[in-house]
C-alpha cells in the first residue's frame, strides 16, 4: 500500500508520544520517591511478567520495544503487532535457571490493513518446594505456578503518518493468576507507541509503559505489579544490520540499558539467517548475565528462533521459539512499499 499523506513527519512523532509521556509524567508523580531506584528492590511482585518470551529479545539483551515486528510484539510493544502480514501463530519454551521452565503460546489475526488483534498464554513452572516450619520439620510439599492471559490490540495511526513516517500504538490487557501457598489474582496494562522512519538510514522509534495495574494479595497485604517504563530505539544502518537499544525504568530498580545487534544473510525474498548479541547491563552490575548469544532462521511462513542467556552463578538458560506467518514474514524496512499497512487480500 502506497502511502500519500499530508502530515510533516516531526509534528506526526510528537503527537504520537504525546499520550504515553502524559500517562509516564503522571504515573511517576504518584510514585513515592523511594520507587525507581535500587532501594526499591523487592517492593513488586509478579516479576515473571518481566520474562523474555522471544528468543529473539533474549538474545538482543532485551532490547526489543522498538524492534518488536512480528506476533512476540504482544509481550515486548503491543504497538508493534500491526507489522503482520495477516495472521500468526507463536510457541515458546524456555529452560530456565533451578529447574525452572516456562511457556508461551500467541496467535494474532489482522482485521484491516489497520488493525491487528491478538492473545497469548504464559506459564511458569518452578515445580515441587518442601513446606517447611521454622523448626525445619517438613509439613509437605507445594508447587507455585503462574499464568498470564493477554488480551492486544494494535492500530496504526493514519492521521499521524506521511510519506517519510508511519505510526502505531498498542494496548494489552494481562489477567494475571498466580499461586504460591496462596492464591493471588491481578490485572495490568501495556501501553505503547512506535513511529517508523523510511529515510536513507531507516530507524524506528518507541515509547512503552508495561504492568501498570492492581496488586497481587497472596494474603493481608497487596504488593504491587512490576510497573517498568521503556524508551527505544533501533537502526538499520545497513539492509542486513540492526542496531538497538532499551532504556528501562523499572519501579523496583534503578534505571539500565538493554543492548542488541542483529546481523541477517538473506539467500532469497523468503529465506533468512540471523545471528544476534545483546547485553543487559542490570544483569551484568549483578553479576547475573554476560553477553547473550542467539540465532534465528526464516523460511517462507516458518522461523525458528533460538538464545542462549548466561546467568551468572546460575546457569545457563535455553529458550527456542516456532513461529508461523501468513502468508510470509517480511519485515517493514525489507517491503516494497515500506509500510507498516497491508491489505488482508495481499498474497
Amino acid at each position: 500500500m502506497v502511502k500519500n499523506y499530508n502530515h510533516t513527519s516531526g509534528k506526526a512523532i510528537k503527537y504520537a508520544f504525546l499520550p504515553l509521556i502524559f500517562c509516564f509524567s503522571f504515573a511517576l508523580a504518584e510514585e513515592p520517591p523511594q520507587y525507581f531506584s535500587q532501594q526499591a528492590r523487592g517492593i513488586t511482585s509478579a516479576d515473571f511478567l518481566n520474562l523474555d518470551v522471544s528468543p529473539r529479545a533474549s538474545a538482543m539483551g532485551g532490547a526489543q520495544s522498538a524492534v518488536a515486528e512480528d506476533i512476540s510484539a504482544i509481550h515486548s510493544n503491543p504497538a508493534g503487532l500491526v507489522q503482520i502480514s495477516r495472521l500468526s501463530a507463536m510457541f515458546m519454551r524456555s529452560q530456565y535457571v533451578a529447574d525452572i521452565n516456562y511457556q508461551y503460546a500467541a496467535y494474532a489475526h489482522r482485521l484491516s490493513f489497520d488493525s491487528v488483534i491478538a492473545g497469548s498464554i504464559l506459564m511458569t513452572d518452578i515445580g515441587s518446594i518442601d513446606n517447611t516450619d521454622i523448626s525445619g520439620n517438613k509439613l509437605g510439599t507445594f508447587s507455585p505456578q503462574d499464568q498470564v492471559f493477554t488480551l492486544s490490540y494494535s492500530k496504526g495511526i493514519i492521521e499521524f503518518s506521511d510519506k517519510d513516517t508511519d505510526v502505531s500504538m498498542g494496548i494489552a490487557y494481562k489477567y494475571i493468576n498466580s499461586k504460591i501457598l496462596n492464591k493471588a489474582k491481578a490485572t495490568a496494562f501495556d501501553f505503547g507507541v512506535m513511529t517508523y522512519n523510511f529515510t536513507a538510514i531507516p530507524y524506528k522509534l518507541s515509547i512503552l509503559m508495561q504492568n501498570l495495574g492492581s496488586g497481587l494479595r497472596y494474603d493481608q497485604e497487596s504488593v504491587p505489579t512490576p510497573l517498568t517504563f521503556k524508551i527505544g530505539a533501533s537502526i538499520n544502518p545497513f539492509k542486513n544490520l540492526m542496531f538497538a537499544t532499551d532504556v528501562v525504568m523499572p519501579k523496583n530498580n534503578s534505571s539500565y540499558f538493554c543492548i542488541g545487534a542483529e546481523i541477517s544473510s538473506q539467500t532469497n525474498e523468503q529465506t533468512r539467517f540471523a545471528v544476534r548479541g545483546g547485553i543487559n547491563t542490570l544483569r551484568m552490575k549483578d553479576k547475573v548475565g554476560g553477553a547473550n548469544f542467539g540465532l534465528g532462521m526464516v523460511l517462507k511462513f516458518f522461523s525458528i528462533d533460538y538464545a542462549f542467556v548466561p546467568m551468572g552463578d546460575l546457569g545457563t538458560t535455553h529458550r527456542i521459539s516456532l513461529t508461523f506467518d501468513f502468508p510470509n514474514k517480511s519485515p517493514v524496512f525489507e517491503r516494497k512499499d515500506r509500510s507498516i499497512y497491508s491489505k488482508i487480500s495481499d498474497k
